[in-house]
């Protein structure tokens, strides 16, 4: 009997957690306990060291089918890595997922967050209750309206998007990167409230600070263009449309256009993403198909430069690089609008103005932009919006649609802007007749 004391309380003089049962999720004992669910019920999946970042992820495929239900299988508050089975690129995100129950009904939001973009899709359901869950079904459900208003740290950011998807703002994005506290993120539309989880806010942070790449500026030359006076909007097209391609990624669909004659074209940002570093399927009107790597990409005002592979490209548009656009001028924007290729609309400019709290995650404060009422719809983005000779006066970017069926608010990027912004001098005239200089800085034909 002695003995038998003895050795328990030898036992209990030994180190805490020395005889504790190591966890093992992988075995039938522990896999379905709840130390190895996440709060979805799912497995909870292993970590591991993304080399390429540095960042601790877990791996899945981008197409999971995340916003379909109202409790998906996936994980929370964690970096995730989605890879796309369709081109082989790669993005960071992390998911949230906020619930409300009152009385009978529960209204879920879920959200996925990267650093360019914010989706969110709702769910509302009856018959729901803390001990049985929802049985009486999902009565409503679609995607978050535009437009959504972000807070965090007294600071407020109203963003504008189609089907769900949101374009962050860089200041944003750096606001959260640079955080300390990670609490008092919270999104709101019409009159709810959605609060988004610290733990979603310390992975972001942690995301924004170590997977957006910093991108050097390209050596870019562009020549002036032999430019017809008074063109038809026929000739217009005819010279237009070869040189405007329809850019394809994991991310969707949208436009691009030829900027100089040596395969350099350029594009939103926000159609191929930030941190891509794999090739770009793009179109020509023939029909062609064309590889493209991205070369720069810029944060500030939504547009990349991508570099098509080879030799055999369409030539450059004519550039208005010398003359802002005035109100009242006529315009065309071309592009893919729901993936109808070569559309061409037309409106005038509404407005020439400074970027403001519209057009935050579109373009940096202060940034040139031309409001049309040239119809620019999701597809359109980043296609050519043009003057009456032809000439490139802005990139399509944004309608500025609501809930409350906003008409006819559009808005394109300033081409001279982006060429500032890309350090890019004004082509060679010396030996061209000064007479024979349009406005925009091309030759009159």
């Amino acid at each position: 009997m002695k003995k038998i004391l003895f050795f328990l309380l030898a036992l209990l003089a030994l180190p805490t957690g020395v005889y504790a049962a190591k966890i093992n999720c992988d075995s039938p004992v522990w896999k379905n306990k709840p130390q190895c669910k996440d709060e979805s019920g799912r497995k909870k999946e292993k970590t591991i060291l993304d080399t390429e970042t540095g960042l601790m992820v877990i791996e899945l495929e981008s197409d999971i089918p995340w916003s379909s239900t109202a409790k998906p299988k996936i994980p929370y508050n964690n970096i995730v890595k989605l890879t796309s089975s369709f081109d082989g690129s790669s993005e960071y995100v992390v998911f949230d997922r906020d619930y409300k129950l009152k009385g009978v009904t529960q209204f879920t939001v879920l959200t996925k967050w990267s650093s360019d973009y914010l989706n969110a899709v709702f769910f509302l359901e009856t018959g729901c209750d803390f001990m049985f869950g929802c049985i009486g079904g999902i009565v409503d459900s679609g995607e978050l309206g535009s437009p959504i208003e972000l807070k965090f740290n007294n600071q407020n950011y109203t963003l504008y998007g189609d089907d769900g998807q949101f374009p962050l703002p860089n200041d944003f994005v750096e606001q959260v990167k640079n955080s300390k506290s990670y609490v008092g993120l919270s999104i709101r539309v019409k009159n709810r409230v959605i609060p988004i989880g610290e733990g979603t806010v310390e992975k972001l942070s942690s995301l924004y600070s170590k997977s957006i790449k910093k991108w050097v500026i390209p050596e870019i030359n562009f020549k002036a263009k032999n430019v017809k006076v008074n063109p038809s909007i026929k000739e217009i097209a005819g010279n237009t449309l070869p040189k405007v391609v329809t850019v394809k990624s994991s991310r969707g669909q949208g436009t691009g256009f030829f900027i100089n004659d040596r395969g350099l074209l350029i594009t939103n940002r926000h159609v191929i993403g930030s941190g891509t570093k794999i090739d770009i399927q793009i179109e020509t009107v023939t029909g062609a198909i064309l590889t493209a790597k991205v070369i720069y990409v810029s944060r500030k005002d939504d547009f990349a430069i991508l570099k098509v592979v080879g030799e055999n490209y369409p030539k450059a548009l004519p550039i208005c690089y010398a003359t802002y656009p005035v109100p009242g001028e006529e315009v065309i924007a071309i592009g893919s609008p729901r993936g109808l290729t070569n559309t061409i609309t037309r409106g005038i400019v509404s407005a020439f103005r400074r970027s403001g709290n519209y057009s935050e995650g579109f373009a940096t404060t202060g940034a040139s932009l031309i409001q049309t009422d040239a119809a620019i719809n999701p597809g359109n983005s980043g296609g050519p919006l043009l003057n009456e000779n032809g000439e490139v006066i802005g990139i399509n970017t944004f309608g500025k649609t609501s809930s409350g069926g906003s008409q006819g608010l559009n808005f394109a990027v300033s081409m001279i802007d982006v060429l500032q912004q890309l350090n890019v001098g004004k082509p060679d005239l010396k030996n061209i007749n000064e007479s024979s200089i349009n406005e925009c800085g091309n030759i009159k034909m």
